[in-house]
């Protein structure tokens, strides 16, 4: 009896290898050694060696880009004054997939883009009146200049629906942390810091990704042309803006900005903030980059 039950012992485990394709030595079921690797989780965080910025997994799938009626009918409640044409360019709201991607914790730091400039023998940008702060977000930077900086980096600026979903996940949040605004989680203007704050100084206001200042400290730049009109055609997947335009997209508001101009969904043409190739003390951005 006792050989009996070591038999089936034996041929329930030989099962169980086939199963789950693969034995102890590595191998899967046809005998062929494996060297397979789990790819990065949404939790995964690593550095860009190049200029030392965290960066956190954005897992591929779905998520709602744009702004719905429901969320254009609670904010007009909540601030009449705005009226329902500001909203046109974020609708339809519409389900985009997005192939996965690293995005920076944090915007780009002064002291990240000093370093930039030494290593390509580029004068920084005039200061702003605050002064240079090492762990405050680089301001003052043209389009130009941060794709620089992103080339130099490895990376690329982020297209606006890489942006938005690292900012509000896949539910389609109307801000970081959910729906609800909230003045003390990040820097606008009703907090009254007015001026740049250091990088991450409201964890409050992380994104589900664990993205930082997501909204409010400085508006972000985004690589794609500006066209009110694109998400009526644009694609429903890995979409990167117009072929051309007349002006680039700005994203997530700044330490002057009020709650409107901090959602997750906002779109911002840069000819409505600044003359042509000019810098602002509330403008940087943050970079991200493909594969795992």
């Amino acid at each position: 009896m006792k050989k009996v039950w070591f038999f089936v012992a034996v041929v329930l485990a030989l099962a169980c290898m086939v199963v789950s394709g693969c034995n102890k030595s590595g191998q899967d079921a046809s005998g062929m050694r494996t060297n397979a690797k789990p790819g990065p989780k949404a939790i995964d965080v690593k550095v860009n060696p190049k200029d030392g910025a965290e960066m956190v997994w954005v897992p591929a799938g779905e998520f709602l880009m744009g702004s719905s009626d429901d969320d254009v009918a609670q904010l007009l409640n909540e601030n009449p004054e705005w009226g329902a044409e500001r909203f046109n360019d974020e609708k339809p709201q519409r389900e985009v997939y997005l192939d996965g991607y690293w995005m920076y914790k944090h915007e780009v730091t002064v002291a990240q883009y000093r370093k930039f400039c030494e290593e390509t023998y580029r004068e920084m940008p005039p200061a702003p009146k605050s002064g240079w702060k090492d762990d405050h977000p680089m301001v003052m930077v043209t389009w130009t200049d941060a794709s620089a900086y992103a080339k130099w980096a490895g990376m690329s600026l982020p297209t606006e629906a890489q942006w938005e979903k690292a900012a509000r996940g896949t539910e389609g949040r109307i801000y970081p942390w959910g729906n609800t605004w909230d003045a003390e989680k990040c820097n606008n203007y009703e907090s009254g810091a007015k001026q740049t704050k250091p990088v991450g100084s409201y964890t409050s206001g992380a994104s589900p990704y664990g993205c930082m200042d997501m909204a409010g400290n400085v508006w972000e730049w985004c690589s794609d042309w500006y066209d009110r009109d694109y998400y009526k055609s644009g694609p429903s997947r890995n979409p990167t803006g117009p072929k051309d335009g007349s002006c680039r997209v700005l994203r997530g508001g700044g330490w002057g900005s009020n709650g409107g101009l901090c959602r997750a969904a906002g779109r911002y043409d840069y000819y409505s903030f600044n003359p042509v190739n000019w810098g602002s003390d509330s403008l940087g951005f943050r970079l991200c980059g493909s594969g795992a």
